[in-house]
C-alpha cells in the first residue's frame, strides 16, 4: 500500500534530502584530502591505500548487518545500511586503482568518478523526492477515518466466510 502523503511524512522526505546532502557535502571535503593524499607519493599514498581497503571492508560488513538486523528486527536501520554500502563503493571506486585493471583509470579519474557519482547520486534522489512531495497533503483525521473504514471492511468480510 503506497504511503499517504501527511505533514509529517512530507517532514521525513524533506529531513532526507537535507541529511543526504549534508552527508555528501561532508564525504565531498574528505575527497579532497583523500585526493591530496592519492598524489602525493611514498608513505602518504601507501597508508592512504590501506585506510581504504579497512573503510572498505567495515562498509560491506556493516551494510550487510544493517541491512539484516533491519529486515529481521523491521526497524529503520536498513536505511543507514545504504550509508555503509556508499562507503564501500566509493573505497572501491579508488582502491582499484592500485592493482592497473582498467588502462588509463588513475587516481585523479577516480576522484572524479566518485565525485560524479555522488553528484548523480544526489540528483536522483532530489528528482524522486520532488515528485513524492507533489502529492496532494491529506489531513490526519481523514487517514485515520479511512483506516477505520478499511477495518471494518476486512472483519465483516471475514465475518461472512
Amino acid at each position: 500500500m503506497a504511503k499517504v502523503m501527511t505533514r509529517e511524512r512530507k517532514e521525513q522526505l524533506s529531513n532526507r534530502l537535507v541529511l543526504n546532502f549534508g552527508i555528501l557535502l561532508g564525504a565531498a571535503l574528505v575527497m579532497l584530502y583523500v585526493n591530496n593524499a592519492l598524489r602525493s607519493g611514498g608513505t602518504y599514498r601507501s597508508v592512504t591505500y590501506i585506510v581504504l581497503l579497512v573503510l572498505g571492508i567495515i562498509g560491506a560488513v556493516g551494510a550487510v548487518v544493517f541491512f539484516i538486523i533491519g529486515k529481521w528486527k523491521k526497524s529503520k536501520l536498513k536505511n543507514y545500511s545504504a550509508i555503509f554500502l556508499g562507503t564501500f563503493i566509493l573505497c572501491a571506486m579508488l582502491y582499484i586503482v592500485k592493482f592497473n585493471w582498467i588502462p588509463g583509470y588513475t587516481n585523479v579519474i577516480s576522484v572524479i568518478a566518485v565525485y560524479v557519482a555522488m553528484a548523480l547520486y544526489f540528483i536522483v534522489l532530489a528528482i524522486v523526492t520532488a515528485i513524492q512531495l507533489k502529492k496532494p497533503v491529506v489531513k490526519e483525521k481523514d487517514v485515520a477515518a479511512s483506516e477505520t473504514g478499511a477495518r471494518r471492511k476486512s472483519k465483516k468480510r471475514k465475518k461472512r466466510k
